[in-house]
């Protein structure tokens, strides 16, 4: 067997290899980042064509034969060190230069080398062919132009571009990916060595030994796959999670020089980013001695605040320590976190505590406080400084302790705000009311504590306890003393003579009178005093129907015009219809004519307003009780007599509506009530959906249909100023 057969079998060795290499790197490590993975199994199968045509070209006889392997070994030579160079840009995280144009550029070389091989070149690249005898038996032989040394210095340039940055790598590298980085420049160096030997002429023309040590290339790829997960950890990974953290990281050595910064951190030096490595750190960063302290653990954290285009930022710094396997200290790594937001909440928060009119106080579980806001100069009389430490049962009121203490285990075993009353000393020697919320807070390591919000409702408290006495004398004791002059002046009518009797009629009149206004206030008191103001459908008309009927029987000279639909629906409490009767009372009560008219009319004056409107020819409200009803202030001068309209006021704003008046000339007025409208059906199919219980639609006294829902009807009638008035000119 001649010497060449005996070498074509390292190239086709070589070429099974790199073929192998391929496939195992496509099928079996699929995980691996495309990025890297792909141009290395290009790379590959590249060199396993290049090597596998050489090998079969040395083993074939005849000139023909020998020429189109050739062709077929420049397809896969030409493109090694171009695909060679690409893998090393993607490996080393230099892949932003793999984009459209790069690509395009990389591929022009081998792209047009093809060309000139394939359409001929008429000598330029290459010439004739032949075959010769050697030693060892018959090789190809093949004459080349000038085009053929630039190919060559291209590919001697290529390669050792990306030889270099393999071992820039190296240098720089850490234990992470230094042994990936190893192995392939390791693998790398046997081809390059050969292509070194060849170029320079020391190695026989005859035989180009670089094919056959892609075998050894491939040989080191296996055994780094198996090994040391070649891939797994690679640069261009580190790279990209390096650039893309959100908190900045600086590397520095064991000197203190700046090695490596990541875009987050650049703001936090005093010269540009690249300016910076090279530079000891406490020379280019804000807060220099701040920074010393902090890598010679003098100080856990470093503020740093700095001055950027988007405005005023500030950094929180925490180094730590670099260490080999021996022990010895290889540098820091310094996090910069930006907390400029958590700063200004911070800020927000602590201006709203110290300027709040609220005493707000965070204490232990035996209730020592820890932290005690400024305005308890303002509420206790006492500074801040001199409440913090002390226990906040000392200066409670000694018949509220045993409650705060109850509250204090109950808020241990909530997490629910909790809210209580308790007197506690001021500086003057007096007990001031707090109303206080507590929550529990404990187990927030930033509180740490129970946080206690105490307001100084002293004076209301002691007005509500003013307006409870005086609403007992109203309600009892002016009852009592009114039936006492009741039953008097019912006896001194029995007694004196008819010219008297008058007096004692009108005593009684003002008595009656005074008692019908405690009864109206233990009316208002019972109906607004309570927790349940929920809106709901209420149907108004039938309740205001059965009204106009009994004031045609016990008020036979009122003459009443009526324009009432069927039924008018109204989201309004339940006390609505009430306070609407009341407009009607007083139309009739305080109307002074001698044929008193009144004219009442629900309508809709839009799909969702329901207005209810009552007119009469009586002498109108004076303007200082609208004044003082639409102020919501009573003066001496401007005040409503009697409750009734306050009242009215008071339902219709808990019904969320409206009331207006409107004085008519030259008598006579009209009070315009205002409400949303509803729709039972709907609330009813609401509720059914959302909790599956039926809604009743209407209120007490209201009127349905037989399925509990009436046919909803619009009446845009409105009693005109005639129907009041048009006694006026019968008086």
């Amino acid at each position: 067997m001649a010497l060449t057969t005996q070498l074509a079998v390292l190239p086709l060795v070589a070429g099974a290899l790199c073929g192998a290499v391929t496939v195992v790197v496509l099928v079996r490590f699929r995980l691996y980042s495309r990025r890297v993975r792909l141009p290395f199994s290009l790379l590959m199968l590249a060199a396993g064509l290049w090597a596998t045509g050489y090998g079969l070209r040395l083993a074939a006889d005849s000139l023909a034969t020998k020429v189109f392997l050739y062709h077929v070994s420049w397809v896969g030579a030409v493109f090694v060190p171009t695909l060679w160079f690409a893998f090393t840009l993607a490996y080393t995280g230099e892949e932003r230069l793999l984009n459209h144009r790069g690509v395009a550029a990389l591929v022009v070389e081998p792209v047009l080398v093809l060309t000139l091989l394939v359409v001929g070149s008429g000598g330029v690249l290459v010439g004739d062919h032949a075959l010769a005898s050697v030693p060892g038996g018959v090789v190809l032989t093949t004459r080349y132009g000038p085009a053929y040394g630039l190919h060559l210095l291209y590919t001697a340039a290529v390669g050792l571009a990306g030889a270099v940055m393999m071992g820039r790598l190296l240098v720089r590298g850490n234990g992470a990916y230094s042994k990936g980085a190893f192995a392939l420049l390791f693998a790398a160096s046997a081809p390059l060595f050969a292509f070194g030997l060849t170029l320079l002429g020391l190695w026989p023309h005859w035989f180009d030994p670089t094919p056959a040590t892609f075998g050894v290339s491939a040989v080191v790829v296996l055994v780094a796959l198996r090994g040391d997960g070649l891939f797994d950890v690679t640069p261009v990974a580190r790279d990209f999670v390096f650039s893309q953290m959100r908190d900045g990281i600086v590397v520095l050595d064991d000197r203190g020089r700046v090695v490596e910064v990541n875009p987050a951190a650049a703001p936090l030096f005093t010269v540009d980013r690249s300016e910076a490595v090279g530079s000891y750190v406490a020379d280019v960063c804000y807060n220099p001695l701040g920074m010393q302290a902090l890598l010679a653990d003098e100080r856990e954290v470093l503020e740093v605040t700095v001055d950027t285009e988007e405005g005023r930022r500030h950094f929180e710094a925490a180094a730590t320590r670099l260490g080999g396997d021996s022990g010895h200290e290889r540098g820091w790594t310094v996090l910069f976190r930006d907390v400029t937001d958590y700063r200004q909440t911070e800020e927000q928060f602590r201006a709203l505590i110290e300027n709040s009119r609220d005493l707000i106080t965070i204490i232990d579980r035996a209730g020592r406080r820890k932290y005690v806001s400024p305005s308890a100069s303002h509420v206790l009389g006492v500074e801040a400084e001199e409440l913090v430490g002390e226990n906040s049962f000392d200066r409670m009121h000694p018949d509220d302790r045993d409650d705060a203490r109850d509250v204090m285990e109950e808020i241990a075993n909530t997490d629910e705000a909790v809210r209580t009353q308790i007197r506690s000393r001021h500086a003057d020697g007096t007990w001031r009311t707090l109303d206080v919320v507590c929550v529990n807070l404990l187990d927030d390591p930033a509180v740490g504590g129970i946080v206690v919000n105490a307001r100084d409702v002293t004076d209301r408290t002691s007005y509500q306890q003013r307006l409870r006495v005086l609403n007992r004398v109203l309600r009892h004791d002016l009852r009592n003393d009114m039936n006492v002059i009741l039953g008097h002046a019912d006896l001194l009518m029995d007694e004196i003579d008819e010219s008297s009797a008058h007096h004692a009629r009108t005593i009684r009149r003002k008595g009656e009178s005074l008692v019908e206004l405690g009864k109206r206030a233990r009316e208002i008191d019972r109906t607004l005093d309570v927790t349940n103001r929920t809106r709901k459908p209420v149907e108004v008309t039938e309740p205001l129907g059965e009204q106009l009927d009994s004031l045609a029987e016990t008020h036979p000279g009122v003459v009443v015009n009526r324009h009432l639909p069927d039924e008018a629906w109204v989201k309004a409490t339940a006390h609505v219809t009430m306070a609407i009767s009341n407009v009607v009372e007083n139309a009739v009560e305080h109307n002074d004519r001698a044929l008193p008219r009144i004219g009442v009319a629900v309508s809709k004056p839009r799909e969702d307003v329901v207005e209810v409107r009552v007119v009469d020819n009586g002498p109108g409200i004076p303007d200082s009780e609208l004044d003082a009803l639409q102020s919501g202030r009573e003066t001496q001068l401007q005040h409503v007599s009697g409750l009734g309209l306050w009242l009215v006021k008071w339902v219709l704003t808990g019904s969320d509506g409206s009331v207006s008046f409107e004085n008519h000339s030259p008598r006579g007025t009209a009070v315009v009530m205002r409400f949303a409208a509803a729709d039972p059906a709907r609330e009813e199919s609401n509720a059914s959906a959302s909790d599956g219980d039926a809604v009743e639609g209407r209120s007490a006294g209201g009127r349905a249909s037989d399925d509990g829902v009436g046919e909803r009807r619009s009446a845009n009638d409105r009693p005109s100023e005639g129907d009041a008035v048009a006694a006026e000119n019968d008086d």
